[in-house]
């Protein structure tokens, strides 16, 4: 470019990403295992014992009123505060048996959260399938089967 202006090319602006005002969700948790349980028991050095995994229960009729129940469920990933939803629903219908809210705080991410809490006491009009699950903002974080069976004497078996 011997005696002569240097041309320039001029790339058109790039135009700015603006920052939104609306936070996105934290990210969704993770979860090992969400079991129902007869109890937990945890030892002295702070173990815990689960006694009892439920995967099926046998009612001697329909319908049927059960509890006593414990769930253990443990969960990592927690950005934030956040709540974990624990319910039994029929697997068919979709249909809550019990359901209710765990509020989980943010103390490490990468901390665990074991989460060991009563189950109320329910009521299962039908034999059949239901899943016992934990979710979060409705994106389910682990499930368990479990299924109801009428005993001898009742109104069949299945």
């Amino acid at each position: 470019m011997s005696g002569g202006a240097a041309s320039r090319y001029d790339a058109p602006m790039a135009k700015r990403k603006r920052k939104s005002s609306r936070q996105s969700p934290p990210e969704t948790p993770t979860c090992n295992c969400a079991l129902l349980c007869d109890d937990v028991v945890m030892s002295a050095k702070g173990k815990h014992t689960l006694v009892g995994i439920i995967g099926m229960i046998t009612v001697p009729r329909l319908p049927a009123v059960l509890g006593g129940y414990v769930t253990y469920v443990r969960i990592s990933n927690v950005y934030g505060n956040q709540k974990v939803r624990i319910s039994l629903e029929h697997a068919k219908s979709g249909e809550s048996v019990f359901e209710f809210e765990v509020p989980l705080q943010q103390q490490d991410p990468l901390g665990v959260h074991t989460v060991i809490a009563p189950i109320p006491v329910f009521e299962v009009e039908e034999a059949g399938r239901y899943v016992f699950q934990a979710e979060s903002r409705g994106e389910p974080l682990a499930q368990s089967p479990i299924m109801v069976m009428v005993a001898d004497g009742g109104q069949g078996v299945l």
